[in-house]
Parts: structure tokens; C-alpha cells; sequence
């Protein structure tokens, strides 16, 4: 078999990759969603769904529904509405999560071994969606990769570990140890051939989180959150979508590997390669 062209738009380097035996990888999630199907509204898609839960039992046994909510805001303040339900299935060990709503179906883990596993496992999950669900065309695929570096030491030292230009304010320096910055955000959003990577990076306060299936800490922590997507309306040919994902992985992959220094990867005990 091929070894599989690698993306390298940001370094223009497929030779050299960096392995991390302590990376700092909170969540790694692909979502694909298709347009409304007047075949998936909630009372059709329930026994829909429950028949995807059963085929993916083995692997993700536990279940459970919520309610998908939107969140408008107008004059009279901030408005939710219920949008339909969202079924779930969690592996034992509760690092991979599959989400299925009307619209989307999302795949994320929480504690990531390789891109190999992930792929396998998004690719599965998209058969069943083409089979179960008879969902034959897609809108939007999202690849997203969110880094957290929590303790004090390693956030003081950022400056040697992560490019100025994305630090933002974190790169300023102070003249005492007194001062810390408590919460930044800096955001930036690149068009990559056909598809768009929205980088949003910064100190996050105690206690919050930048996605739900990020547990928030007690303590500040620092981001480096990218998120790789294409929109356009295709086909859901299983084969087509999952090595889109990986083309959104690699841009995300490489900004990341263009923005870390070599002090970044001697951190977490890793070495170019």
C-alpha cells in the first residue's frame, strides 16, 4: 500500500514530524454534518439512532441523551431554544465519545493514541451513518485539536516553548514576578486552499474551560485550540470524507508543528524526526 501524501501547507516540510512522549492534547474531535433531511426529524430518528447504538456497542457501550440547544441573542437578552435530542455512546474507559443528532455525528477522545486508531474509528462510525441512517450527503467536515499546558512553571515559560506572534499578550514582558495575566484570547482564522483553520490561543482562568468535554482546573492554564474544516456540499462516500479528515489533520497538525519550538518539544520529551 501507499504511504499516504502528508499535508504540509504552513512549513512545507513532509519530511519532518515530531513525536511527543508527554504531549499536551486535551481533545482531538472530527464532526461531519449534512443538510436537514425531512427523514430525520426527532420521532424518525430515534429508532434510527438506537439501531447506530447497537452497532456500535462493542466499542462504546454506555448511553446516554440530551437535548441539542441553540443560543440566539437578541435585544431582550439571550434566548435558548431546544433543537432536537442528542444521542451518546462512550467507551468503557470514557476516552472515546460518539455523538448523533439529526444533523451531525461527531467523534472525539479525550485521551488520543494515534491518528491510525482515530481514523478507523471515524470511518466506522461514517459507514453506519451511510447505512443506518441513509445519509447520503454531507455539508461540512471538522477536524479540531485542542493542547492545554496547565501547570505554572511550563506557562512561565512560554516564551520559549511557543512562537511570540501567538502568544499575543503573553509575550509582553513585566518587570516583576508579580504580575500575571489571569485571561487572553487571540484568534486568527487562515484560508487553506478550499478548506479554513480558525486558531484561537490563550490563557484560560481557573475554573473554565474552552469545550464541555474538557474537564475545567483549579489552577490557569494556557491554549492552543485549531480547528481545520472544508464546507461543501458532497457525497458521503466513506472513503472520500475520512481521508478528507485526515487532509484537516494534517493542516492542524503542521500549523502546530510550525508554531512550537525546539524548547516546546525537549518539554514534552519528544525530538524531531
Amino acid at each position: 500500500m501507499t504511504e499516504r501524501a502528508k499535508y504540509r501547507p504552513f512549513t512545507g516540510d513532509s519530511q519532518k514530524t515530531v513525536r511527543l512522549q508527554n504531549a499536551p492534547l486535551e481533545l482531538v474531535l472530527c464532526q461531519v454534518r449534512w443538510p436537514e433531511m425531512s427523514f430525520l426529524q426527532d420521532d424518525q430518528l430515534r429508532p434510527l439512532a438506537l439501531k447506530f447504538g447497537q452497532s456500535m456497542a462493542a466499542d462504546y457501550p454506555i448511553y446516554s441523551e440530551a437535548k441539542e440547544i441553540n443560543y440566539s441573542i437578541t435585544p431582550e437578552g439571550v434566548t435558548q431554544t431546544v433543537v432536537g435530542s442528542v444521542f451518546q455512546w462512550v467507551s468503557v474507559d470514557q476516552a472515546w465519545h460518539i455523538s448523533l443528532a439529526k444533523r451531525f455525528v461527531t467523534l472525539y477522545c479525550t485521551h488520543y493514541t494515534d491518528y491510525a486508531e482515530f481514523s478507523e474509528r471515524l470511518r466506522v462510525a461514517l459507514a453506519n451513518v451511510r447505512e443506518l441512517l441513509n445519509v447520503q450527503v454531507i455539508d461540512r467536515v471538522g477536524v479540531r485539536y485542542v493542547n492545554r499546558l496547565m501547570d505554572e512553571e511550563t506557562i512561565s515559560n512560554l516564551p520559549n516553548l511557543i512562537r511570540p506572534e501567538v502568544l499575543g499578550y503573553q509575550a509582553l514582558p513585566t518587570a516583576t514576578g508579580e504580575v500575571a495575566i489571569r485571561s487572553s484570547a487571540n484568534q486568527a482564522i487562515y484560508t487553506v486552499a478550499d478548506a479554513s483553520l480558525q486558531v484561537r490561543s490563550g490563557m484560560i482562568p481557573a475554573g473554565e474551560t474552552v469545550d464541555p468535554a474538557i474537564a475545567p482546573l483549579t489552577g490557569r492554564s494556557w491554549v492552543l485550540d485549531l480547528d481545520a474544516s472544508v464546507e461543501a456540499r458532497s457525497m458521503l462516500d466513506v472513503d472520500v470524507v475520512t481521508d478528507r479528515a485526515s487532509q484537516l489533520s494534517d493542516i492542524a497538525y503542521d500549523y502546530f508543528k510550525y508554531v512550537i519550538s525546539e524548547g516546546f518539544v525537549d518539554h514534552f520529551g519528544g525530538a524531531p524526526q
